[in-house]
């Protein structure tokens, strides 16, 4: 059963009344997407949740498939909806661009509804019809079917948690690992010829020292986003290093973008593991068992 407040219930009481789907995507890499697929703005909850209107995006949930299922037992729901782009951007991205960027990849969903007795007053409160987390997105020329499961999908985990495994089972800033990742935050800004694949940058650490890392931009297009790192590669002779991403971001950091960027660990015993950090006494990884092989 749903919850409603008070007020909610006596308004569909009435039978008369407007109804919008809101959506809230969080992304992956920091911040909130809100939309309304209703016909005009809506402020809900304390946001603003735009309408498509003139621009777009559109949001489609009228043919069969595109529907909330929900069923007894442990079995994963799913909603699958369409979007017409229209001519809306993504952070400075055209719609499908951003998608095909990955802008979408693991967001966290969460669909309300809002009833009201004139279009635009939300004061009865919304309803949570679904939420979960977006699994696969289907992008055409035209418009992009988006598939979110519910958050049962995270019961779909190997047991035990812990393996015996050669590299460490703890993640890197946890409460097992102990690092304190803002006492490692190192400040720089984008240099020119920046992409959204390598960021360019002067940084004093030796190759290999971000490797696995994280960056996250505070200033720019790319503000509040962050990526992963596959390699960081320093700069010879007063050149700027390069900083491979796992992932691009939506778009191409200018020169003077601000950005914070951690160090990574390999989760061994090296000096790109837990050597790096001092923490040695909280490795949790057993690289002295012998494969299977060995063992037999």
């Amino acid at each position: 059963m749903k919850p409603a407040s008070a007020a909610l219930k006596s308004l569909l009481a009435t039978r008369q009344f407007y109804a919008a789907d809101l959506y809230t995507f969080a992304l992956v890499g920091g911040g909130n997407l809100r939309y309304c697929a209703g016909d005009r703005d809506i402020t809900a909850n304390g946001f603003l949740y735009p309408a498509g209107g003139a621009v777009g995006p559109y949001f489609d949930r009228k043919d069969n498939k595109a529907k909330c299922h929900w069923k007894i037992g442990v079995e994963v729901d799913q909603l699958v909806f369409d979007v017409l782009p229209g001519g809306a951007s993504v952070l400075g991205a055209p719609f499908l661009s951003a998608v095909l960027a990955g802008v979408f990849d693991g967001a966290e969903l969460t669909l309300e509804r809002a009833f009201m007795p004139q279009y635009g007053d939300t004061s009865a409160g919304t309803v949570i019809l679904f939420a979960g987390r977006v699994a696969e997105i289907d992008c055409g020329r035209s418009l992009a079917t988006f598939t979110v499961n519910s958050h049962l999908e995270l019961l779909n985990l190997n047991l035990p948690r812990n393996l015996w495994q050669a590299g460490c089972v703890n993640m890197l800033g946890d409460a097992a690992c102990g690092v304190n990742l803002a006492s490692y935050a190192v400040g720089g800004a984008a240099a020119s010829g920046s992409t959204p694949s390598a960021v360019l940058a002067s940084l004093a650490q030796a190759s290999g020292y971000f490797d696995q890392g994280k960056i996250s931009f505070t200033g720019g297009s790319n503000a509040g986003l962050a990526r992963g790192i596959k390699t960081w590669i320093a700069g010879v002779g007063g050149a700027p290093g390069t900083v491979s991403l796992i992932a691009p971001f939506p778009m191409a950091p200018a020169a003077g973008d601000a950005f914070q960027i951690y160090p990574g660990c390999d989760k061994t015993l090296d000096a790109n593991g837990c050597a790096k950090f001092a923490n040695t006494a909280r490795f949790r990884g057993f690289p002295y068992v012998p494969t299977p092989e060995t063992a037999v």
